[in-house]
């Protein structure tokens, strides 16, 4: 177990003990009773170990049939650069399917990870849930 800072709260420690069993079950796909549309919340942490969960999911919900699959990441305070890359890869698939991915993010530090691997200008900025959802399809 290691002690890093939290940088929202320089002034405060946190315990940093990995994924959490409570954050693992947090990953998911939940249909949002509207047609052609799945949500997939990324849970607290998307790191390298739950990469192939996430990606399962993601595949699924692109073979669904939805016309949007939206990718809420708000709760999200830990993003790999691999999970990133991997976001700009199946927006490429998905657009091939003529299925739109849709990301919703809130913290400066998925933000950044989303900057550094050059997959924000991808996606344009939805502020709710719903709101990804109704727009139409940018096809």
């Amino acid at each position: 177990m290691s002690v890093v800072t939290d940088r929202r709260h320089s002034s405060r420690l946190r315990w940093y003990r990995g994924c959490s069993r409570d954050a693992a079950a947090e990953l998911a796909v939940r249909d949002r009773e509207r047609s052609g549309c799945w949500v997939l919340h990324g849970g607290i942490e998307l790191d390298a170990a739950r990469m192939p969960r996430f990606r399962s999911l993601l595949d699924r919900s692109l073979r669904s049939g939805a016309r949007v699959v939206v990718v809420d990441l708000r709760d999200t305070e830990f993003l790999s650069i691999r999970v990133a890359a991997m976001l700009r890869d199946a927006k490429i698939e998905a657009w091939a399917q003529h299925v739109d991915v849709r990301l919703l993010t809130g913290t400066r530090e998925v933000e950044r990870a989303l900057d550094l691997v050059g997959v924000r200008p991808l996606f344009r900025y939805y502020l709710s849930i719903d709101e990804a959802a109704r727009s139409e399809p940018e096809h």
